[in-house]
Order: structure tokens, then C-alpha cells, then sequence
């Protein structure tokens, strides 16, 4: 008869899927299987030498990978382990070679007297056994079969627009409604626009957190906001009413899928404020005019240093704009209130913005991306002839014109998206919204980031002459409307 010192110790696997097992005995049922083996085998398997994964797939997570599986691979390493029990070969591995691999050969290789049993299999188990190679692959082709159903039903979600991101939650500014089976707006769409419009004049994505903050804004988390919370809302195109995720590795766009928070004319807006920001630079900086200015007595671009310094506990400013040609500099704050005071005066008399120049810009834009959708097209139909007519001198230039194919397609695709971009941008509501920034300006309400970025949609230089030694002129060029910007972001 087998005595309690006589007996060996075992540990044992016990693996649950997924947190929608919670509640049906999964863990409890595997327990009550192993201890019955264990005592049947002779072993002896304490509470403590069970190891648990939780809601973990063996199908997406390598066993290397498993909690759980190390933990009990460092008990078996280091003390006198006479066996491992799992339940069955689906609690294994459903990826056939990875616990294979990566722990039974490791462990064997250094314990060889070790032994494997599940409670399904009257015998050790080995990945040897015939048997047990069938149901490993048996076990992984089930999963891979659930993969595929699961990935099939989401597209036929997506076909029956049934418009929330299969296993997602809803985002923020947005809740499911399961009636019309799509995403409505909630009580958070007015933050939501807040952030966007904040961005549209220019604030980085740290001072919108930040602004929120102060103002006590509850984040997505109802903790405090993160500048990267910030920056993927911004990238989001959920807020243009458009869904798109990656269902394994195929990535899927849904346009139009339900109300839109945000209008496109603000998102062209951040897109033109993204390009001006890698042209000039920080827009919140005291330099207002910062790589706007240029010297008139010798055509040097003004540059500008900061050489503030503090005595005895006292700030001293000393900002300057200076000419590395000539001995000319100004004091930066004098200068800027100087222009600003002007440029606030010329906007308001001679620099009108409507919608009727504004439309008849995008129009005359949006005629020429025509134009050359034509010319593509007509690209692609001579690519089609050259191909056929090389294939019949048995040439075989498949890859290059492949290479041509691809390369055409793909401009005629981005040539599109820019057309229908043009158009969503025509709709009168858009028009305002877009106006809006800029009609009425009061330069004097302005934050510094703000002025930065009116200063860069509106000037193209200001050249300065001191060349007499009396009082500073200054010569502004404006650019002719953002309208112009905002075609270069487009194309």
C-alpha cells in the first residue's frame, strides 16, 4: 500500500479560454478530472502545485507566453516532480508545435523520467503517440475553424451594416444602438468637438490634455487626459463617420456608417496646421513672425534668439529678431505688437473671405483633378495594349507592367478620395464651419498659438527697412486665401 511518503509529486495545467467560461465550473471540472488522476496514479498534488491561465487562448498564445505554464515549468526544474497532468489536449496546445517546442522538450531534456498524462488517455502522454499527433491537429484545426466563423461573421456584419467594430467597444463620444445597429452620439459628442476645434487653431495635442484638465473634463477613463488619448482621437476616422479595424491582417474601411461628430472642414484644417507644423515648427513660441520676416536692406530672412536670463529671483526678457548679414535687430515683443496692430486693421479692410470665392477655388481644383483622372485613365488603357501587345511578341514583362498597374490604380484611387474630399467640403454647412476660423478675427483675443497660426494661413512675408535710421517700415505680402492651403493638404 502506498503511503504519503511514498508518494510522488505532480503539477498540473489548468487553462480557461476565455472570461465567457466564467460560471460553467470550466476551472472546477478540469480540478475535480486531475486530482481523480493523480490519486489513481499515485501521485500526490498539492492545492499550491496547480497552475492557473485565465482567459487565455492557446490558439493566439504561445505557450512560452502562458503564465501559468511557466510557473509550473519552474517548479518542475526545481524541485522533484514525478509528473505533469493537464485534462485533455485542447487544455494543451492548439498550435501543435508550441508546447511541444517550447516547454515539454526543455523539461524533458533535463527531467527525462518525467511523465505526461492527461485525463482522457489511460497511458503517459507523448507527442510521439500517433494518437496524440491526430489530436493535435484535430484540436488546431477546430480553433482555426473558429477563427474563420468568427472573421466571416464580421463581415457579414459589416454587409448588413451592422455598424459598431465587431468585439469593440463604443467610442468615445458614441453609444451602440442596438435597434438601428450603429453608433449614435451621446452626451460626450460636445467634448469630442471641443478637442477637434481646440486642434483646429493650432493647440498640440499635450495643451488640449491639458486644457481639459484644468477644466475638470472627465477623460474615456475618468481619469486624467493623455496626449496620446488625444492624438488617436484626432486620428480616428470614427468621427467622420467612417469605421475601419483589422480583421486578421486584412484591414477594413466602412464609409459612411453612421452620424458623424465631426465636420471634414475641421479635419482639414488639423491636416493643414500638421503640414505648416513640419514647415515651421512649434506654433506656440513668442516669435510670432518667426521665418515670416526678412531683412529689406539685404534680402537675409530674419532669425530670431531668445537670451532672457534671471538676476536675483527677477525674469529679464530679451527676445530679438536680428539679420545675420547686417547689424540690424529689433526687440521681439515691440515688433509684434506693431504688426499685429496693423495686420488687424489691413484684414479688416481689404481681406475678404467668402463662400462664393471659396467655392468657385475648390470648384476650379476640383475640374482640374478631373483633368487628371482623365489623363489616368488613359494611362491605364495604353498600359492594357502595351501588355497585350508584348504578350503576343512573347515577351514576358509581366512584373513591370504589374509595377505600372499598381502605380496608376493607386493614383487614381488617391485622385478620387481627393474629388469626393472636395465635395463633402462643398456642402454648405462645411463652407461655414470652415469660414467660421476665420471670419470677424480679433487678433487681440488671441492665444500666442493661435496668432502663430493665423499669421502662417495669412502672410507669406513682411520685409523690414530701417535702412534711413528713423521710423521702422514694414511691407506685408498676404497670401491670396487658405483655400490654397487647404488644396495642397487635399492633393
Amino acid at each position: 500500500m502506498l503511503t504519503l511518503k511514498s508518494k510522488k509529486l505532480a503539477v498540473a495545467s489548468i487553462r480557461r479560454s476565455s472570461t465567457n467560461q466564467k460560471g460553467n465550473n470550466s476551472f472546477e471540472v478540469q480540478k475535480l478530472a486531475i486530482q481523480d488522476l493523480a490519486k489513481k496514479k499515485g501521485y500526490l498534488l498539492p492545492d499550491e502545485f496547480i497552475f492557473y491561465d485565465d482567459a487565455v487562448s492557446a490558439f493566439k498564445v504561445k505557450a512560452s507566453k502562458r503564465d501559468g505554464l511557466n510557473k509550473m515549468k519552474r517548479i518542475i526544474l526545481t524541485e522533484d516532480i514525478g509528473a505533469v497532468i493537464f485534462y485533455d489536449f485542447s487544455r494543451i496546445d492548439r498550435k501543435i508545435y508550441s508546447f511541444v517546442s517550447e516547454f515539454y522538450y526543455d523539461v524533458i531534456n533535463k527531467k527525462p523520467n518525467l511523465k505526461f498524462f492527461t485525463t482522457t488517455k489511460e497511458e503517459a502522454w507523448t507527442p510521439a503517440d500517433l494518437d496524440v499527433k491526430l489530436q493535435l491537429i484535430i484540436a488546431n484545426a477546430e480553433s482555426n475553424e473558429k477563427s474563420r466563423r468568427a472573421v466571416d461573421s464580421q463581415k457579414t456584419d459589416l454587409n448588413l451594416k451592422v455598424v459598431k467594430r465587431p468585439g469593440s467597444t463604443s467610442p468615445f463620444g458614441y453609444k451602440h444602438n442596438k435597434e438601428r445597429k450603429q453608433l449614435v452620439p451621446n452626451k460626450d459628442e460636445e467634448i469630442v468637438l471641443f478637442i477637434f476645434y481646440l486642434a483646429s487653431w493650432g493647440h498640440s495635442v499635450q495643451k488640449v490634455a491639458d486644457i481639459l484638465n484644468e477644466a475638470e473634463i472627465p477623460s474615456p477613463s475618468k481619469k486624467k487626459w493623455q496626449a496620446s488619448t488625444i492624438d488617436n482621437m484626432l486620428k480616428n476616422p470614427v468621427y467622420l463617420g467612417h469605421l475601419d479595424w483589422n480583421i486578421k491582417g486584412e484591414q477594413i474601411f466602412e464609409e459612411r456608417t453612421h452620424e458623424p461628430i465631426v465636420p471634414s472642414s475641421l479635419i482639414r484644417l488639423i491636416e493643414i496646421n500638421r503640414s505648416l507644423k513640419k514647415k515651421y515648427n512649434k506654433f506656440e513660441t513668442p516669435f510670432l513672425f518667426g521665418n515670416l520676416l526678412y531683412c529689406e536692406n539685404c534680402e537675409y530672412r530674419l532669425k530670431h534668439r531668445n537670451s532672457s536670463t534671471k538676476k536675483k529671483g527677477i525674469k529679464y526678457a530679451y527676445l530679438k529678431y536680428y539679420c545675420t548679414n547686417c547689424p540690424f535687430e529689433i526687440e521681439a515683443e515691440s515688433l509684434n505688437h506693431l504688426l499685429i496692430n496693423y495686420i488687424q486693421k489691413q484684414l479688416a479692410v481689404s481681406f475678404k473671405i467668402n463662400s462664393s470665392t471659396v467655392t468657385s477655388s475648390l470648384l476650379n481644383y476640383s475640374d482640374t483633378l478631373k483633368d487628371f483622372l482623365v489623363q489616368l485613365k488613359a494611362q491605364e488603357k495604353l498600359r492594357q495594349e502595351n501588355q497585350k501587345s508584348q504578350i503576343e511578341k512573347g515577351l514576358k514583362l509581366d512584373s513591370v507592367f504589374r509595377n505600372v498597374e499598381k502605380r496608376i490604380q493607386k493614383q487614381i484611387h488617391n485622385v478620387n478620395l481627393t474629388i469626393q474630399d472636395i465635395e463633402n467640403l462643398l456642402e454648405p454647412d462645411n463652407i461655414d464651419i470652415f469660414l467660421h476660423n476665420f471670419e470677424q478675427l480679433n487678433l487681440n483675443e488671441l492665444s500666442h498659438t493661435e496668432l502663430r497660426l493665423v499669421f502662417l494661413y495669412f502672410i507669406e512675408s513682411i520685409r523690414i527697412n530701417d535702412r534711413m535710421g528713423t521710423d521702422l517700415k514694414f511691407n506685408v505680402l498676404f497670401k491670396v486665401n487658405p483655400v490654397v492651403l487647404l488644396e495642397n493638404t487635399i492633393g
